[in-house]
């Protein structure tokens, strides 16, 4: 699992855009990349500036994406390289299988590229419109439910797949076929199982402070907890028959958030949501109608910007990031496409 920071950084769910200026015209055509047209690959580029320098943060971090498409246009791989200290060089294979019930589903298995061993397997799970429904990642289950395309609901369910459950829930508001406000409820509610009563339970949250609401017996094998900080949280339990367990639960980095987007410039392959959906799931699930301007919540913003060709094509994606005490983390997406 990675440190903190790399998740501070990775999991950020934001877009907005930036023009830059060069010697000639960009053209912002309204018009989406041509049918015929999909991502070959894209470098990314992340330089940080902390406002207060902390060891062992790299100042710039290189990563690249190479996809590979079967005969339906579906991806069935992806080769990752870069110098990210957390990360490793990996193979993504993505297989794609019917059950009997006429379920239709996603496998994804991260291969390390130097041992060639599976790291990680990841399943998603389709509805009948072939969006996501439901990713099951290790310890962490979300399930996306939709308003014809647009996203309208996520729930994700940590669980220990023992006696531990936590689970919150978030909504989208849209207009006029995107994003409005993002919205956590402020409720995380822990489920036990096959625990005996009365449980001593301990939540600790980063960074590493114990939660005293926590600290008493529980009467009931459900609790809500209200007022949740969004931070990463550990749960502890333990019966009366002193049967243990425990669980990490990712916190929420990106939340109530507020969306602009450019409503002159159609939707099209390089939007921000639509880079980090596409590598994560070999898919879109944010299926706005235009591309993301900006994102801010109460602690982070984030700012996006388009170069455009003249063939309508997103060629670099700029994503500019500022937390709340002013650390900078700039990211540039150089995109390459092929005809198919």
């Amino acid at each position: 699992m990675k440190k903190y920071f790399s998740l501070y950084v990775a999991a950020i769910v934001l877009i907005s855009s930036f023009i830059g200026t060069s010697c000639k015209k960009r053209i912002h055509s309204s018009a989406p990349t041509p049918n015929n047209v999909r991502m070959l690959g894209y470098t990314k580029i992340t330089t940080i500036k902390m406002t207060v320098p902390v060891a062992g943060v790299p100042s710039t971090i290189t990563e690249k994406y190479r996809f590979y498409y079967d005969d339906n246009n579906r991806v069935t791989q992806m080769i990752y390289t870069g110098n990210d200290s957390f990360e490793i060089n990996k193979r993504i294979d993505f297989t794609y299988k019917t059950d009997p019930t006429g379920v239709k589903r996603i496998y994804k298995t991260t291969i390390n590229a130097l041992n060639n061993t599976v790291v990680q397997v990841d399943s998603f799970m389709l509805n009948k419109d072939e969006n996501i429904e439901t990713a099951y990642t290790p310890y962490l289950i979300n399930k996306y439910e939709y308003f014809g395309k647009l996203l309208v609901r996520n729930t994700r369910i940590g669980t220990s797949y023992n006696k531990i459950s936590m689970t919150d829930n978030s909504t989208y508001t849209s207009v006029n076929g995107d994003f409005l406000k993002h919205n956590f409820d402020g409720k995380l509610v822990i489920d036990f199982t096959d625990l005996t009563t009365p449980l001593t339970v301990k939540l600790v949250t980063y960074p590493l402070s114990i939660d005293t609401q926590a600290l008493f017996d529980y009467g009931s094998l459900t609790h809500t907890r209200n007022g949740y900080n969004y931070s990463p949280m550990w749960v502890h339990v333990k019966d009366t028959n002193s049967v243990k367990d425990s669980l990490q639960y990712p916190g929420l980095f990106w939340v109530n958030e507020g969306y602009h987007f450019y409503t002159e410039k159609a939707n099209r392959i390089g939007d921000y949501m639509q880079l980090e959906s596409f590598t994560m799931f070999g898919k879109n699930i944010y299926q706005n109608s235009h591309l993301v301007e900006s994102i801010t919540s109460r602690n982070k913003s984030a700012a996006i910007t388009y170069d455009i060709d003249a063939f309508s094509k997103i060629t670099q994606t700029r994503v500019v990031i500022l937390d709340s005490v002013l650390n900078n983390y700039t990211s540039v997406y150089d995109i390459q496409y092929e005809t198919y």
